[in-house]
């Protein structure tokens, strides 16, 4: 299947030095040479509304009719013995397919394009995790700004360099705990109890394959929600750092669920909401088969199914928070916000209404869009205090990740949150004199 936005992307992220930073300038001038008329004197905001609304003008494809490429120039390949492969399952798939570099060190613009293509990732949200992933855990100041799938190496420094201003290297999202991923994921462990975050614990795997039972080759939406219940309590009950951010454990760690049930599962006219059969959560989780009919996991060997269709709508921040809110109301524990105290089941919420500054609490939280904007004020407003040991310069980190808020966000009718603090402190400050994994993380996410 050849999809027609990557053609532009491609131009973007091979283009000269002269346009290497992703300012809004820039990226009008890149999305120019591939091919889309974007006016001069645009914002970051309008300049991705442009794409989109040019994207939806030059697309006419029944998605439901061809599934996803994975031969020819996207046949799989194993990862190379110093390919970057992560905790991110649906990047790993796209990196051993070669849709984004098989090196396993993804680039800014081309992970918008190709999520969207691929996976019918909404472009608003796939701005925003790619800006995350950059800012957060990889180099806005290179020459080809991006992020390693997961750690730093050098051959991440050599395909990412940098211009100066990176204090250390590019950690990757293998190393971004209590950032991009979380606290009691569905298959993943914690990273303060084993030391290792990114590689998949084939027991937590496990228990959400057998969730359905024997008899049930589906596993439901109501079967992922329990599981995750499951693994948030295994969490307090475990960890006495356990965190669940008002991102990343609110956010961040549902939204994994989120990508399983709607992005990663296949799609038909039948089922155009999709279904994550137990042989596709084998393949993008990268399990295998042995001759004994035993399981085994292969670390990095994540994989497109054959015959998999994407999502013929586009899935998007809207979608997101309209899942989050609706499983919420039903499992009211996975929207938890807080963490344990040093000490196993010390579990301690956060008071919401005095994060918010009076704003919102349990009920109101749910209301509209009041999720996904308190949680996207908080990461404005502890990106600073976060981002400080990374960078020598913060312009450039901040401009880029508060543009794409601004973006994504600038739709939606959100509640007007002043400097958010907590107990009569700077947020940053308070949460991580309260909670340890905050604390440990860096950053109070």
């Amino acid at each position: 299947m050849k999809f027609l936005l990557s053609g532009w992307v491609t131009l973007l992220v091979s283009s000269t030095i002269s346009l290497a930073f992703p300012t809004a300038s820039n990226i009008a001038l890149l999305a120019r040479a591939g091919g889309l008329d974007i006016p001069d004197g645009l914002s970051f905001d309008e300049i991705v509304r442009q794409v989109q609304h040019r994207r939806k003008k030059r697309l006419f494809v029944d998605f439901l009719k061809q599934p996803v490429q994975v031969d020819g120039v996207h046949a799989w390949q194993p990862p190379g013995p110093n390919a970057q492969r992560g905790p991110c399952p649906g990047l790993n798939a796209l990196a051993n397919h070669g849709y984004i570099d098989r090196s396993g060190v993804a680039k800014f613009l081309d992970v918008i394009g190709v999520m969207n293509d691929v996976y019918g990732m909404g472009v608003d949200l796939a701005t925003i995790l790619s800006v995350m992933g950059t800012v957060w855990t990889g180099d806005p100041l290179s020459l080809s700004p991006g992020f390693s799938l997961d750690k730093s190496s050098p051959q991440v420094q050599n395909l990412l360099g940098n211009l100066l201003g990176l204090l250390g290297e590019p950690r990757g999202i293998g190393r971004s705990h209590n950032w991009l991923e979380a606290d009691g994921s569905m298959t993943r462990n914690d990273l303060y109890v084993t030391g290792d975050a990114s590689t998949m614990n084939m027991d937590r795997f496990l228990q959400l394959y057998n969730r359905p039972g024997e008899d049930s080759d589906v596993i439901s939406t109501d079967d992922a929600l329990q599981h995750a219940v499951e693994m948030l309590h295994q969490c307090v009950a475990n960890n006495p750092y356990c965190w669940a951010g008002p991102f990343t454990g609110a956010i961040a760690r549902n939204a994994g669920v989120a990508f399983a049930l709607r992005i990663l599962s296949n799609h038909s006219e039948e089922n155009p909401g999709g279904i994550m059969t137990k042989e596709v959560l084998k393949s993008f989780w990268g399990v295998v088969d042995n001759k004994d009919g035993s399981f085994q996991y292969k670390r990095g060997w994540e994989r497109i199914p054959k015959n998999w269709f994407r999502t013929p709508v586009d899935y998007g921040l809207v979608q997101l928070n309209l899942d989050l809110v609706d499983w919420f109301v039903q499992y009211p524990e996975l929207a938890s916000i807080g963490g344990n105290t040093g000490t196993v089941n010390s579990f301690t919420p956060v008071n919401l209404t005095d994060l918010s500054g009076g704003l919102l609490d349990a009920g109101t939280l749910l209301k509209g869009n009041n999720l996904l904007c308190f949680a996207f004020q908080i990461v404005k407003t502890v990106s600073p205090d976060s981002l400080s040991p990374l960078y020598s310069t913060l312009a450039v980190p901040l401009k880029l990740l508060t543009d794409a808020l601004g973006s994504a966000l600038g739709p939606l009718t959100c509640p007007p949150f002043e400097d958010l603090t907590y107990g009569g402190q700077p947020v940053w400050e308070s949460l991580t004199s309260i909670y340890g994994g905050a604390n440990r993380a860096g950053s109070p996410l």
